[in-house]
């Protein structure tokens, strides 16, 4: 027989007894490492404190937003997915009545956004020109960006925002 023992073990025993310590060692250090990593981008990953942004459309899908008090206050990034290229006509901050927060026109612009057109699989920012109060809370705050299809259809895709900021 080819195995030796050597304490009541074979040599292919240790062998194994060997690789499973330290897929145990270092299995437990990758565990902690990832759960060290989630928490970190789970407190850092938002700057907008308490306010939570979603886009009730698919054409244009929001990639992520800033919500701050003062100028420049409301800040997002998206991108057209609608499968061409489009044509920004409009864009405006509108607000519930109950809140201190005024209507605005936003600013469109970005890497990616040239006199008016957005091609497909591209990002753009729309910025609020006058952002909202530190503390203030609002609801159904929404984000209308007007455009034209490839085909020359007018479509609207809102953002709704709600939150304290």
């Amino acid at each position: 027989m080819n195995n030796q023992t050597k304490g009541g073990l074979t040599m292919f025993d240790k062998r194994g007894q060997s690789a499973l310590e330290y897929l145990m060692t270092y299995g437990w250090a990758l565990i902690v490492i990832a759960i060290v990593i989630g928490v970190l981008i789970f407190v850092t990953g938002s700057a907008t404190g308490g306010v939570t942004c979603q886009s009730q459309s698919t054409a244009l899908v929001l990639k992520e937003w800033t919500v701050s008090a003062g100028t420049n206050g409301v800040g997002l990034t998206l991108m057209n997915a609608s499968g061409g290229s489009i044509s920004i006509v409009d864009a405006n901050i509108t607000v519930p009545a109950n809140t201190d927060f005024v209507e605005n026109t936003a600013v469109v612009g970005g890497a990616d956004y040239s006199a008016g057109q957005v091609a497909k699989n591209k990002s753009f920012t729309v910025t609020g020109i006058n952002g909202p109060t530190a503390g203030q809370t609002f609801s159904n705050g929404k984000v209308n960006v007007a455009y034209n299809t490839a085909g020359g259809l007018p479509a609207t895709a809102v953002i709704v925002c709600s939150g304290t900021v």
